[in-house]
């Protein structure tokens, strides 16, 4: 008989693999006992068995499939198996050679039996009831501890630090922080100031160089001003002193996503299609490329970091947003959505005009010449049609990249030779896109990218 041992643990914090081994060496009795010899070891360690990759479990299954296998021991079911789905994959492969399954806690099962198969099904629905009242339990128990204020991060932010359960600002780095915040309000530039911490040695908790979007998420975080988000909710103060006051942090806001500011350089200098571009779709925020690790393996996300409401894999919505774009550019009618010269320079002067207008609401409250509900009013209406004239003066300014897509023969081909930033500046002009929520377990669906054409492109 070909026996084979299988064993899993979901979390090994402490990397000795202390858990596999007791369930290994209780398998290796069970087995001596039945008198099965020789079996044959495969090992997931820090694996869970709910989500993520199993590089033994998928041995094992084109082990049993191949005829490898006759007999299977595990310590219990649900260390082979949590879902349905995964089930489903053993029984498909067992049932045709009848393998045997023995638990050292639980019944054995022959899948060759259909008693058997409805045994481990009910089983293996049990374990999966069991994992979802355990996230239900821990959801309950963060969101608990997030109301009572409590600090939750994977790493160390900047300007804080963490001894246990005590949270307290790091004296040099809050330092920093409100130093960066004065100057960026008083004019000066993101870059310039990473600049000035990269050649003074002042580097970001893991260890790496400053960039201007690793300090517009530092001064933008909402935890500098003690207050606890989570999932984007903002629940109260935190247990952890403030770093910056919430006007300035609401100023620095306004100051750093002000449309007016040059986005060239960013999109120069930006990695990924759609980072500082793509929207939160529950907190309006703007969401950025991330790097996620799990299991071994590295992909990367794009996340929220206004409200931290939300990943989503960066590869499927750059995908989504491509063919949106892409379908636009192909219009018969696409070059015809782009403006003139002259039509930049009218643009800009009205653009101008509405700013003027807009600030002069100030001054004719201060002389009581308007009621504050007046001029919220106006001023409103003036932003709006503002925001409107931005906009298509932005579809002007991308003309160029754009044009060499539409006169194209193949538009996909053209869009894929265009330079990152090119890509960038054509997407900025002619849609929004906004990730939207989809409950956590949820799979990526299309759907969950809303990207709506904007200005004279839609």
């Amino acid at each position: 008989m070909r026996v084979a041992i299988y064993v899993r643990q979901s979390q090994d914090k402490a990397g000795n693999a202390a858990a596999v081994e007791r369930q290994e060496a209780a398998c290796r009795k069970l087995a001596d006992a039945k008198g099965w010899t020789g079996p044959a070891l495969y090992q997931d360690n820090d694996k869970s068995a709910s989500s993520g990759v199993r590089p033994a479990f998928g041995k094992l299954l084109a082990d049993i499939e191949a005829g490898r296998v006759d007999a299977l021991l595990v310590w219990h079911l649900d260390r082979l198996t949590r879902t349905i789905r995964d089930l489903t994959q053993v029984i498909e492969a067992g049932k045709a050679r009848r393998v045997n399954i023995a638990s050292v806690h639980g019944v054995s099962l022959d899948l060759g039996d259909p008693t058997g198969v409805a045994v481990a099904t009910i089983l293996t629905a049990i374990a999966a009831m069991e994992v979802q009242h355990k996230g239900q339990r821990q959801k309950a128990a963060n969101l608990q501890r997030a109301k009572a204020g409590h600090a939750h991060w994977i790493r160390r932010p900047f300007g804080y630090r963490r001894d246990g359960h005590t949270v307290t600002a790091d004296p040099a780095e809050a330092e920093a922080l409100r130093d960066a915040a004065a100057r960026i309000l008083a004019g000066e530039s993101l870059s310039a100031i990473v600049r000035e911490w990269n050649a003074a040695g002042i580097q970001s908790t893991v260890g790496k160089p400053w960039n201007v979007t690793s300090l517009r998420r530092a001064l933008l975080n909402p935890r500098n001003t003690g207050r606890r988000l989570y999932n984007g909710e903002d629940l109260g103060e935190g247990a952890w002193p403030a770093i910056l006051d919430a006007d300035t942090l609401q100023s620095l806001e306004t100051k750093l996503t002000d449309p007016r500011r040059r986005t060239a350089p960013d999109d120069l200098n930006a990695k990924y299609l759609l980072s500082g571009i793509a929207l939160c779709g529950k907190c309006g925020k703007k969401m950025f490329a991330s790097p996620a690790k799990k299991n071994g393996r590295e992909w990367m996300m794009y996340r929220c970091f206004g409200g931290y409401c939300m990943t989503r894999r960066l590869d499927k919505v750059d995908e989504v947003v491509e063919a949106v774009i892409t379908g636009i550019l192909a219009r018969p009618d696409a070059a015809a959505r782009f403006g003139s010269g002259d039509e930049a320079a009218a643009l800009q002067q009205r653009a101008t005009d509405l700013r003027d207008r807009r600030d002069a609401l100030a001054a004719m409250l201060a002389d009581g010449l308007l009621s504050p509900g007046a001029v919220r009013k106006q001023a409103g209406r003036l932003s709006s049609e503002l925001a409107d004239a931005e906009a298509s003066l932005a579809a002007v300014d991308a003309l160029n990249p754009a044009a060499a897509v539409i006169a194209a023969d193949d538009v996909d081909t053209a869009w894929l030779a265009l330079p990152l930033g090119d890509k960038r500046r054509i997407i900025r002009t002619l849609a929004s896109v906004t990730v939207l929520p989809a409950g956590k377990g949820v799979r990526f669906d299309p759907s969950q990218v809303q990207v709506v054409p904007k200005g004279s492109a839609s």
